[in-house]
């Protein structure tokens, strides 16, 4: 079993994950809302490339307080943050690093799959990376932030992204008009797109697995396991990011795949 630190956390420390990481194989939890019910997913307004919005940064720190629970840490971004972090300073050995510190665990409802969240302090839920007011990673900050007030994902056929505004707390809304295809010309390069498209048909393609797990009483923690270390972990900072994915996923259906055959043969 993997060590847990927090709501579920690997420790740097765990023989195992290290020993996993090393061999590259193939072979605890804190009750929070499902996403469905976070502030970020509601009131949000879908835009086509030529709709225009009123936004412009003034750097005031003000999206980056109140965000409890709703930034969500993709694998790129956990990548691209322990890169940055190592590159300025800081001891970072892994990813694992930066997710015991910097991120906590958040499952999506009834889909019974597992995203890390950035962790946020004091009273008014600040992002851990603000400091005097500016962001500490601005270089590596998530999708997320980059995008705000937008967002983007993978329309069903996969042929294009779907893009939306967060609307729920407007900000600088007299400010210059924006149209939505420059912002995402500007901030989302076309490396990431392709990133997203493959984390987007991974989720698809593990989601009837992890449904049928779940409803046949699989042990979660086991599940858990091959799941945060091979979608989120198991990353060599220095090589290149996409190659390493598709790896991951092939050991992560061979990982399942063995789960299930283990319960059929009970």
């Amino acid at each position: 079993m993997f060590r847990a630190s927090g709501p579920f956390i690997y420790n740097k420390m765990n023989c195992e994950v290290k020993c996993l990481k090393k061999r590259k194989t193939h072979h605890a939890k804190k009750n929070t809302p499902s996403l469905d019910k976070l502030d970020d997913l509601r009131n949000i307004r879908q835009l086509q490339p030529d709709d225009v919005f009123h936004f412009n940064c003034v750097c005031c720190g003000d999206c980056c307080r109140h965000v409890a629970r709703s930034v969500m840490l993709e694998p790129y971004d956990l990548f691209r943050i322990a890169k940055a972090l190592r590159q300025n300073g800081h001891t970072i050995h892994g990813i694992e690093d930066v997710i015991t510190k910097y991120a906590e665990i958040q499952t999506l409802g009834d889909v019974a799959y597992s995203v890390f969240m950035l962790k946020t302090n004091d009273s008014k839920d600040t992002c851990v990376f603000l400091k005097d007011g500016r962001c500490s990673i601005h270089e590596a900050k998530p999708r997320a932030c980059r995008l705000y007030p937008m967002g983007a994902w993978p329309n069903d056929d996969m042929t294009g992204f779907d893009y939306f505004l967060v609307s729920q707390r407007p900000r600088h809304t007299n400010d210059p008009v924006v149209c939505a295809g420059d912002w995402m010309d500007a901030n989302f390069s076309s490396y990431e797109r392709e990133i997203v498209y493959i984390d987007a048909r991974s989720a698809k393609e593990l989601a009837p697995t992890l449904h049928m797990l779940k409803r046949i009483g699989a042990d979660w923690n086991r599940v858990l396991q091959p799941l945060i270390l091979f979608k989120y972990v198991c990353f060599e900072l220095d090589e290149p990011y996409i190659p390493q994915y598709m790896r991951n996923m092939d050991w992560l259906k061979q990982a399942l795949t063995g789960i299930w055959d283990d319960l059929k043969g009970r």
